[in-house]
């Protein structure tokens, strides 16, 4: 895959919500303390597919334990999120230009993560495996 988009995943994208998510859990302690209880002891994985003009230039898989990310893994995507229903599978589509107007935006987005994630969800494709 692409080096460059490569590192914009793994020391960009993957440091600065490791970060955003302890400024939101400092700001909502109850909410997260929720995610961690939901989400706690499971084993997900998000799929991440960079685009640039419409193109595939990356695909990555995040591998998470609970809230943290433990293991990201480029040229594949597979997606797991398990939750009391079942198992889904979605992965996020982002144009490689979003991704780094989101990086170069890092301190809005780890003092506002909601916020933040408002103003970068129409950068964002959801899909389903």
């Amino acid at each position: 895959m692409n080096g460059d988009v490569d590192r914009l995943i793994k020391e960009g994208l993957v440091p600065m919500k490791k970060r955003a998510v302890e400024s939101f859990g400092r700001n909502h302690p109850h909410i997260m303390a929720l995610f961690k209880s939901f989400f706690g002891g499971q084993k997900n994985r998000v799929g991440i597919r960079v685009t640039e003009n419409g193109k595939t230039v990356g695909e990555y898989t995040i591998h998470m334990e609970g809230t943290d990310i433990t293991e990201v893994e480029d040229g594949v995507l597979s997606s797991e999120l398990h939750h009391p229903l079942g198992i889904v599978r979605p992965y996020a589509v982002i144009e490689r230009s979003a991704l780094e107007r989101m990086l170069a935006d890092e301190e809005n987005i780890a003092s506002d993560p909601v916020g933040a994630l408002r103003k970068y969800l129409p950068d964002l494709t959801l899909k389903f495996m």
